[in-house]
C-alpha cells in the first residue's frame, strides 16, 4: 500500500510539473509542446477545440495498443498520469504565467518537462500515452527514451509551421526546448553515471587483465581472435567500467602498451554485479 501511494504521489508530481510547464511556460511564449500535447496545441489553434477534449480523444488508440502490447499494469498508470495532467491543465490557468523572455521560457520549459517526464519513467512506468512507445523501443531495439522524445517532438513541432502567425524563430526555440527536456530526462533516468563497454588487443593483455582485477574491481573476458593481415594470434580482452574508471583504464592502458588497440562503446544499460541500471 505504501508503494502505491509513492508511486501515484510521484505520477502526480511529475504531471502537475508538466502542465504547469505547459500552460504557464510554453503557451505564454507561443512555443510549441512535443508528445501528445503538441499535436493536441496545433489541432486546438486550427480549430478551436478544448485541448483537453483533443488530448483525451488522441489518447485512446494507443492506450488501447499499449494494453495488447504491456498489459494493464502500464495502462494503469499511463492513464493515472495522463489524467493528472489533462485534470490539472485547467488548474494551472488559475495561476499567472511565468513572463519571461523567450530563452529563459525555452530552459525553463526544458528543464521542467525533463523533471516531468524522468521522475516518473525511473519508476520503470509511463509518464503519458506516448512513453509507452518510447518505452516499447528501448525494451525491443535500445533507442533511449529522450532520444524516441527528441526525434518525435522534432517532427510534432516542425509541423506546426503550417499555422497561422507561425514564425520559424519560435519553431526553434520550440526544438531547443524539447532538446533540453530529452537530456534531462536521459540523466534523471540512466542518472549521471555513464558506463562503457572496453575491448582491448593487447600483447601485455595478462598485465592489463591483472589491473582490472586488482584496481578497478572489475571482471573480464578473454576473447582469442585471429588477425587477418599476417594470421596472428591475439587475445582480446573486454569488460565494463565506469566513466570515471574508463578514464584511469586509458591511462594504464596507453602506458602499459602504447601499441595497442582499444575501442569503446557507451552501454545503454547494464544489470549484473556492480553495476545498477
Amino acid at each position: 500500500m505504501i508503494k502505491y501511494i509513492k508511486t501515484v504521489s510521484i505520477l502526480f508530481l511529475g504531471a502537475l510539473i508538466g502542465a504547469y510547464s505547459f500552460n504557464n511556460v510554453l503557451l505564454p511564449s507561443n512555443l510549441i509542446a512535443g508528445g501528445l500535447g503538441g499535436i493536441a496545441t496545433v489541432i486546438a489553434i486550427w480549430y478551436s477545440i478544448n485541448i483537453q477534449i483533443i488530448l483525451a480523444i488522441l489518447c485512446l488508440p494507443i492506450l488501447i495498443w499499449a494494453y495488447i502490447t504491456f498489459g494493464i499494469k502500464q495502462i494503469i498508470y499511463a492513464f493515472t498520469c495522463f489524467a493528472f495532467f489533462t485534470i490539472l491543465l485547467g488548474i494551472m490557468r488559475m495561476l499567472p504565467a511565468l513572463n519571461v523572455d523567450v530563452v529563459p521560457a525555452v530552459l525553463v520549459s526544458g528543464v521542467l518537462f525533463g523533471i516531468s517526464g524522468g521522475i516518473v519513467l525511473r519508476l520503470g512506468v509511463a509518464n503519458g500515452p506516448e512513453a509507452l512507445v518510447g518505452i516499447f523501443l528501448k525494451k525491443k531495439y535500445g533507442i533511449s527514451i529522450g532520444l524516441f522524445f527528441t526525434i518525435l517532438n522534432t517532427i510534432i513541432v516542425s509541423s506546426s509551421l503550417l499555422l497561422p502567425n507561425s514564425s520559424l524563430n519560435n519553431i526553434l526555440y520550440s526544438m531547443m526546448s524539447i532538446y533540453i527536456s530529452g537530456k534531462v530526462t536521459d540523466f534523471i533516468v540512466a542518472g549521471f553515471r555513464r558506463d562503457y563497454e572496453v575491448t582491448i588487443i593487447s600483447n601485455q593483455y595478462e598485465a592489463i587483465t591483472a589491473f582490472i582485477h586488482k584496481d578497478l574491481k572489475r571482471g573480464a573476458t578473454f576473447i582469442k581472435g585471429l588477425g587477418t593481415y599476417n594470421h596472428e594470434e591475439k587475445m582480446l580482452i573486454k569488460t565494463l567500467v565506469s566513466n570515471s574508471e574508463l578514464i584511469t583504464l586509458k591511462e594504464y592502458v596507453k602506458n602499459t602498451d602504447p601499441k595497442c588497440f582499444m575501442y569503446i562503446n557507451e552501454s545503454i544499460g547494464v544489470v549484473g554485479n556492480g553495476f545498477v541500471e
